[in-house]
């Protein structure tokens, strides 16, 4: 059965979980490239954690990527890893996967599976066409940061989330029936607005409807010269560090030893496309400045160099339409003639060029309308429309990666957890 998952890509996971006695609520945190601008969010969980066992010590959030005690950081991590793996903070499972419910604060679920994917079916080059697809153009400068913490970890804590396209929920559903009647691998509730999880291990000799609903999406792809069966949700640049990471060892490595190397493979969420429970949202941009009203009039003059008839008012218009908050002032603008175009491509231009000019600003993407308003009192903030969800496979396979930053699966708060671990050395 391990020869017939890896022709499509996946393999089961020896998944580490912390001890029972430690509370979900003080191990698990949320992605850590999230609330990138609002470090007295990572303060909170740091206070919070205090000198506990939790995920917190075994990632690096984003927010501090520039400082300079990287290093130092990084050391503290890998240790922390080391002294986990050491002192039984973290048991391993038997091999298979991880079947999980997350309950957001508002009664939302979104199901999920952990599992591993084969990073020699990834490519993150532009215009590849793996079956494991980039959803957005990977942006290689912010690889070698991520790849410093990855390198010597004997561990991956991932907050991928990878997707399939499966409308009449083959794959993960059923699952669901079969675990009627068996006690959670693990359940509680979560810190920091997250909501609450409920996990089972699922035994690798029990996962043969994994097998038959993912080989039946992908039977469907087969009449494809280049089949997609995948494509990435949250995490791209993690699993594209992954990729780097492999990338760099398996030349060390004899034939027989690339089979089966940890590192040949990512731990990630699988999530189905079409779950009710999956935000699937517009990332938003703000711009930070200390002149707002001449950025905005800037960045809106190079979206009308750039070729498109735009108009600037209160209120959106005939036309693609982004909103706009800079401080107390808000509006939008319309753009009449976008032809095939995404907002997000035109913003994106628009901003760069402005960038260009006036290097000592800077801009960030911000998940969540109500966060982009409150951070534009130190800039500028645009609200971009959403992507639907049924247009994203389609979109991918016909026209490649969107740009970058633009869709997340939901809130920030709703974004995976850090709960699972593999080896990865």
């Amino acid at each position: 059965m391990k020869d017939a998952y890896l022709r499509l890509g996946v393999s089961p996971v020896k998944a580490l979980l912390p001890r029972k006695d430690i509370p979900l609520a003080q191990w698990c945190v949320i992605a850590c490239d999230q609330y990138t601008s609002d470090r007295a969010y990572w303060q909170r969980v740091e206070a919070s954690v205090s000198e506990a066992p939790s995920a917190l010590r075994l990632i690096f959030p984003e927010c501090y990527l520039e400082d300079p005690d990287g290093n130092q950081r990084i050391a503290a991590i890998t240790q922390t890893m080391e002294t986990y793996l050491a002192d039984g903070t973290l048991v391993e499972q038997p091999e298979g996967f991880i079947l999980l419910r997350r309950t957001f604060a508002d009664g939302r679920s979104r199901q999920g599976l952990v599992m591993g994917l084969d990073l020699e079916r990834y490519d993150y080059t532009p215009g590849a066409q793996s079956l494991i697809r980039c959803t957005e153009g990977t942006i290689e400068s912010r690889i070698p940061p991520r790849l410093k913490v990855r390198e010597n970890a004997p561990l991956e804590l991932p907050h991928i989330m990878v997707l399939i396209d499966d409308p009449l929920d083959t794959v993960i559903g059923p699952l669901w029936e079969q675990r009627k009647g068996d006690a959670p691998t693990y359940e509680g509730n979560l810190n920091y607005g997250m909501g609450s999880i409920l996990g089972y291990h699922i035994p690798f000799a029990q996962s043969k409807s994994v097998l038959n609903g993912l080989s039946d999406l992908f039977s469907a792809q087969e009449r494809d010269a280049h089949p997609m069966l995948f494509a990435m949700g949250d995490g791209n640049h993690s699993f594209a560090t992954a990729k780097a990471h492999w990338e760099r060892i398996k030349s060390q490595l004899s034939p027989a030893e690339r089979q089966n190397h940890p590192a040949r493979f990512a731990m990630c969420e699988l999530v189905n496309l079409h779950d009710p429970g999956l935000g699937f949202e517009a990332i938003h941009r703000v711009v930070f400045t200390q002149t707002p009203d001449d950025a905005l009039s800037a960045i809106a003059a190079n979206i009308q160099k750039a070729g498109y008839r735009l108009q600037i008012g209160t209120s959106p218009q005939s036309g693609l339409s982004i909103g706009y908050q800079a401080g107390n002032k808000a509006g939008s603008l319309t753009i009449e003639n976008p032809g095939d175009a995404l907002a997000v491509s035109i913003l994106d231009d628009a901003i760069a060029s402005y960038l260009s000019a006036s290097p000592q600003d800077r801009v960030d993407y911000i998940h969540g309308e109500a966060e982009t308003r409150a951070l534009a009192q130190k800039g500028v903030g645009f609200l971009l429309p959403s992507l639907a969800k049924s247009d994203l496979f389609p979109y991918v396979r016909q026209h490649g990666p969107l740009p970058r930053k633009t869709f997340s699966l939901g809130e920030a708060d709703e974004k995976r957890c850090y709960l699972e671990a593999r080896k990865i050395r």
